[in-house]
């Protein structure tokens, strides 16, 4: 009985071992894989020195206890820091707010140089920042903004922002910056009355601009009309001094015909004419005795050949 009961403790001892070095062993296994997601970036550090850089997503090993993993957001980040006021080459004051779009390109050198995201971001809003800066202060502010066409280079200016940025930050920060835009552009309120005294004269320059090509436009439309009118006259003057020519021609012509017909009638009618010309109430008419006009008023009209003074 004394030999039972001193067997039974060391069985129970080796079960409570095996159950500890179990419960190890499922630790120590569960250490070793390690799973890095789609939207994520990873780099597997030994002793704090970097041995392995994940970039693709899936299930990967490591040594347990000794290996660490750290994940960074592999997505495309979005950063909107604080508006800023700059000065163009003129002097004049400016309110630029922009935005980035970037990425960790490197894993492991934006670990070395930065660490975390917020201090990513801090590092990109002052380099955004102090390249703006140099590329509005290169500038005058006419060439931001102006109604004139082909005079604005505020798209030049961005893109020359974001090509410094971006060489910066993959250079010495293992970023990517995919881009740099504008959200808004604004000016001091203390600006802002010669902001808009400027832009209105602007627009009424373009306004004078365009009021003088309409009247030149206007001058050669009613040039062209008066041209074309005086062709238009002159045709129809022609038209009708070439009807009247030949209305004359043709009167001609019929007094001829008709003179040659009867021609005492006709020196008659002439003379009748010639009365209703020169006599009225008023009219003293002296004329010699002889004269065929006193002999048509005291005698009448001779007769015609071959009859006789009672056949007038």
């Amino acid at each position: 009985m004394t030999d039972e009961s001193s067997a039974r403790p060391p069985s129970r001892r080796r079960r409570l071992a095996l159950a500890a070095a179990a419960a190890a062993a499922v630790l120590v296994l569960s250490q070793v894989p390690y799973v890095v997601d789609a939207t994520e970036l990873a780099v597997r550090t030994r002793f704090g020195r970097p041995v392995e850089v994940v970039k693709e997503p899936g299930l990967l090993l490591k040594v347990p206890f000794v290996d660490s993993v750290t994940r960074l957001d592999g997505r495309l980040l979005f950063l909107d820091p604080p508006a800023a006021e700059f000065l163009t080459s003129d002097k004049k004051n400016i309110v630029v707010a922009p935005f980035v779009l970037w990425r960790i390109a490197e894993p492991l050198e934006f670990l070395q140089s930065l660490g975390t995201r917020e201090s990513a971001e801090a590092r990109l809003a002052d380099l955004v920042a102090s390249e703006t800066g140099t590329a509005l202060g290169g500038v005058p502010f006419a060439r931001l903004i102006s109604a004139a066409p082909g005079e604005a280079q505020l798209e030049e200016v961005v893109g020359k922002v974001a090509a410094a940025v971006r060489e910066r930050a993959r250079r010495d920060y293992g970023v990517e910056v995919v881009d740099v835009r504008l959200k808004r552009l604004a000016f001091p309120d203390q600006n802002l009355v010669s902001v808009f005294g400027r832009m209105r004269s602007e627009r009424e320059q373009i306004a004078r601009r365009f009021r003088s090509e309409g009247e030149e436009a206007a001058a050669k439309i009613r040039a062209e009309a008066d041209k074309e009118r005086s062709r238009l006259l002159a045709e129809a003057y022609r038209t009708a001094a070439e009807t009247r020519g030949e209305g004359e021609a043709e009167a001609a012509r019929v007094y001829a015909k008709a003179t040659s017909l009867d021609p005492d009638l006709y020196r008659f009618l002439r003379t009748l004419q010639a009365y209703d010309r020169i006599l009225d109430d008023r009219t003293t008419l002296v004329l010699p005795a002889d004269s065929d006009l006193l002999r048509l008023l005291t005698e009448g009209p001779a007769p015609a050949a071959g009859k006789g003074r009672g056949e007038r």
